[in-house]
């Protein structure tokens, strides 16, 4: 095995749950964008609608996964793409040097809006959650 270093990738986690505990965040994809503690945040707004939506926790996390999965995907790609960037040779180092600062205030927002302008809805209150149960 390894050390760490800066640009080590983790594999993805098979398992998020086992009827007891559920991972989110950076436990449950550590993809390595810098995104854990909102991907945490999303997560956890997620499973606890679902949780009060659904009349069984198998159920609501079974929604949960398929709900999560393609917005976590998209977070993979984005971080690889990063990780790449990074680790590029000399040539594209020095081609992406060049171009950056003439790309980079264009299209950074537009590029990154799917990751920072992301709305979950209203979270879960217990009102809710009594109102959908019922």
């Amino acid at each position: 095995m390894h050390g760490g270093t800066l640009l080590h990738t983790l594999p993805l986690v098979r398992g998020h749950h086992d009827g007891r505990i559920v991972l989110i965040g950076d436990a449950a994809h550590p993809v390595g964008a810098g995104q854990g503690a909102s991907m945490a945040l999303e997560d956890a707004v997620v499973l606890a609608r679902e949780l009060g939506r659904r009349t069984t926790t198998s159920n609501a996390l079974a929604v949960y996964d398929r709900l999560r999965g393609d917005r976590l995907g998209k977070m993979v790609k984005a971080a690889i793409a990063n990780r790449d960037a990074k680790t590029a040779g000399p040539v594209a180092a020095r081609l992406r040097d060049l171009i950056m600062p003439i790309v980079f205030p264009r299209m950074y927002e537009r590029a990154t809006g799917w990751l920072y302008d992301y709305d979950l809805g209203a979270p879960p209150t217990a009102a809710s959650a009594t109102a959908d149960a019922g």
